[in-house]
Order: structure tokens, then sequence, then C-alpha cells
């Protein structure tokens, strides 16, 4: 073969080389990874964010419409429970009246004035109620490593305590509510006894879930943000089926795991907008939870946050010192300052 081939060969090489490494690079910037056969969901694709959660305006309805929220606090978690309840305060609709009730077990006068002076913030459509309660006859020691969680216990008791009550938006104290509460509220739940959203845990501990019947169901849902169907759970005397459950297993993980087994099929599912957990976003792959949840997720968690309705803090929280991501505390601390000035 001639010289002149080889020169003509290697300059073809060259330029499909040259052909090669421009279609990879070109790919590596557009910045969306592709699989053969896979359609990849929006979760895929990141971009900048601020360095602050902005608050979302809200779409008022013209007409007024009341909401009832309840939370369950002691004196260790008088503080958290207030800032939950301003950021709910201060993120609602002119028209929309709240009407909190507060079940507290073991709290200060002075808590209670903190509690009750959060009604300032909007004398007309704000009212706050604390109502008293003693720690439930249980037996506690059946809980066992979950005995922390005892205080929430509370919450299989609300369709008594609240006999008067027969729909309410129940809240953890780790909570901040960052848009109206009225498109939840007005949720139409007559035929079951609460809409929940799905909690995590189901698919990171798929063995605890078969042995409580949880994976013929499907799901796990997260007890920190329900709206509760209180009178449906008094028709059904549902209390008493809670109590005996507790009396009669072990080793559960406090309330949630009891709400879960003896509510069963007779509820309804609503988005992880209303209960976003950051524990599960931030550790968890994006688009396996768009699959989980039904939803399409930002790809990045920041815009998770800052279009949810309720944010909750369920693992670490915010005033732990290493608490991430920086603008979930951020936030957080924005509501517990001004909270500590009222």
């Amino acid at each position: 073969m001639s010289k002149k081939f080889f020169v003509i060969a290697a300059s073809f090489l060259l330029l499909a080389i040259g052909i090669v490494f421009f279609l990879l690079l070109a790919a590596g910037k557009s910045g969306t990874p592709q699989k053969e056969g896979v359609a990849v969901p929006s979760a895929a694709v990141k971009r900048a964010h601020p360095q602050k959660i902005r608050i979302q305006p809200n779409h008022c309805p013209q007409e007024t419409g009341e909401v009832n929220l309840v939370l369950i606090t002691d004196s260790r978690y008088v503080t958290p429970t207030g800032v939950s309840m301003l950021s709910a305060i201060k993120n609602k609709c002119a028209g929309s009246i709240y009407n909190f009730y507060i079940i507290a077990e073991n709290i200060t006068p002075a808590d209670e004035k903190a509690l009750l002076n959060l009604k300032k913030q909007a004398p007309t459509t704000v009212n706050i109620k604390i109502i008293p309660q003693q720690e439930p006859d249980l037996p506690y020691e059946n809980m066992q490593r979950f005995l922390q969680y005892k205080v929430g216990m509370h919450k299989i008791y609300l369709p008594e305590i609240l006999h008067d009550v027969d729909k309410v938006i129940y809240m953890d104290g780790d909570t901040l509510v960052l848009k109206d509460l009225r498109p939840l509220f007005e949720k139409d739940i007559t035929s079951v006894y609460a809409a929940v959203a799905k909690d995590g845990i189901y698919y990171r501990f798929p063995k605890e879930m078969a042995e409580i019947g949880m994976d013929k169901r499907g799901y796990y849902f997260n007890s920190g943000v329900m709206l509760y169907n209180l009178k449906l759970q008094r028709r059904d005397k549902i209390v008493g089926r809670l109590v005996e459950y507790v009396k009669t297993h072990e080793d559960f993980y406090g309330d949630q795991d009891v709400l879960n087994i003896v509510f069963g099929d007779k509820l309804q599912l609503m988005s992880y907008r209303y209960n976003c957990i950051s524990t599960f976003f931030e550790a968890d792959d994006l688009r396996f939870l768009s699959r989980y949840f039904g939803e399409e997720l930002p790809a990045d968690t920041f815009y998770i946050y800052e279009n949810a309705t309720i944010i909750h803090y369920a693992g670490d929280k915010p005033w732990q010192e290493n608490y991430r991501p920086e603008f979930l505390k951020e936030l957080w601390f924005r509501y517990y300052n001004e909270f500590l000035r009222l």
C-alpha cells in the first residue's frame, strides 16, 4: 500500500474520533442523562435556585370559610407548636377563619399565654382553644423502643376529645404551613376515616411493612399531617378499636402503626405537598419518588419545598445544630424569631 493511502486513512480516523468526541461533549452539556428505552422525568434536570424559600401567593376565594386545626403539645414542644401555628396564620387567606384546638398535656400558664397570644395576629379570623389533657391511661410499656412518642397517643382519642367537631386537620408541632389550608380542609372525606400522605418508611423497611400487613394495601401513611373525619370515626366507634390494638400488641411505632393498621383501607391519599417530609426527598432518588408518590417532582428539592403547603420536619429538626438543608433551617427560624418577638 502507498504512503498516500495511509495518510488518507489516518485523516479519516482522526476526523471520526473528533466527531465522536464532539457528540459526547454535547451530550454531557445537555444536563439530561438518557437511558435506552427509558423516558427520564423532569426530576433528572437540575437548575439553580435562590438561597431562601419564597412564600408563594395564595389563590383566595372571595367567600369566607372555616378551617379546623388541631395540634398536640406538652411542655417540651410548646415553642415548635407556636411556630407552626404562626406560620399557618401568616400564610392564610384573609377570608379563612382558623379554629385552633390545642391538646395540651402539662403545660404552664406562661405556655398557654404564648399560644393564645397568636390570636392577635388576626383577631377576627383566628380562634384558639387550649384543651388540657392528662396522659392517656394506656399500657405504654407495650410501645417498648418507641416510648418517646407516647404524647402522640392523644391522636387516637381526638373523636372523643373534640366531640362536637366533625372534621379537622391534624398537624404535628414540627411543621410549617406555607399556604392557605382551605383546599385541604374542604376535601370530601365523608366515606373514609382520614386523608393521608404516603410515608417513605414503606419502601425503606419492606420486611417490617409486610409483618403488619401494609404490603397488601400497598402503602404506609405518615400520621404527622392528616385530614381527620371525626364524625365517621365516632359512628364506627374507632377509638375503642385503636385502644384495643394498643393493649394487645407490642413494639409498635407510636400512634402511626396503630392508625395505619386499624384504619385499614378506609383512607384517601392526598398529595405529598400537604405533608412534605424532607427526610425522604433529601436522601432518596427523585425519579423513584416521582413514581412512588405518583406525581412529577421538580429536579431540585428546593422547589419541592417552595411549592409545598405543609413542610414536616420529621426526623432531624431545624433547631438541631447540624440540620440540613440550610434553606429549610433558615425558613423555620424565620418564623421562630418572629414567634419569640411576639
